[in-house]
């Protein structure tokens, strides 16, 4: 029996066919590797904004009341340096001392203190600090970055009355902090973030001394007056 081959249309279907099965596997394969980039682009990208909203949590729950000596020695006038372009940022800069940094039986030579900030350089939200809280060496503070392409950065801060500041002048500790962030190509983020403090200053030590004061003269006066009728 006499084999028989293929046409030559046969042939040119068979190629076709092939062409077709290798184009739509292509797509499939590129559209895949496509979704793969994307979801992991989005998966660091929640990431890195779980990752510095725990940072921030940390620093901003354990703020605290300590003031802070720059290089000429001088006191700050409040426990939070805050403002527009603050630190060389792109926008909001913050910065307060912290507790709560680890030292197990004091082995570094530093204490538990810890002096931390953030800004927006570059596009990039650093978390600064430094390992002395004071300024007196002149050392630049150590850079983190924690998230790329930054649009917007704000804090805000509640005050005694439950009302929110948009800056914080107050030598106290706000009741809480408000954080705006806004990454490019994503909406706004505002989170919230509980501080140790309540909004309040304290009264003067001076007051306080007019008030011992006071109370002292009366209590001489009581004195006087009973050895007089004696």
């Amino acid at each position: 029996m006499r084999q028989r081959g293929f046409t030559l249309l046969e042939v040119m279907v068979a190629l076709g066919i092939l062409a077709f099965v290798v184009m739509a596997t292509h797509q499939i394969l590129d559209s895949t590797l496509k979704a793969k980039d994307a979801s992991e682009s989005t998966i660091a990208e929640l990431e890195a904004l779980q990752t510095t909203f725990r940072l921030m949590d940390q620093d901003f729950s354990q703020m605290t009341k300590r003031e802070v000596r720059n290089e000429a020695g001088d006191v700050n006038p409040t426990y939070i340096l805050h403002g527009r372009y603050e630190l060389q940022s792109q926008f909001d800069g913050i910065a307060f001392v912290r507790d709560g940094w680890t030292n197990p039986i004091s082995l570094l030579p530093r204490s538990e203190l810890q002096a931390v900030g953030y800004r927006v350089v570059d596009d990039n939200l650093e978390r600064i600090y430094r390992i002395y809280v004071d300024e007196l060496d002149g050392a630049e503070p150590r850079s983190q970055v924690v998230i790329e392409d930054v649009e917007e950065l704000k804090f805000e801060f509640m005050d005694d009355k439950q009302k929110w500041q948009e800056d914080w002048k107050k030598k106290a500790l706000p009741v809480a902090v408000a954080v705006t962030l806004q990454v490019k190509g994503a909406a706004p983020i505002r989170r919230l973030f509980l501080t140790p403090g309540d909004g309040k200053e304290q009264q003067a030590q001076s007051e306080s001394g007019q008030v011992r004061g006071g109370s002292f003269d009366n209590t001489q006066n009581e004195r006087s007056a009973v050895g007089g009728r004696r």
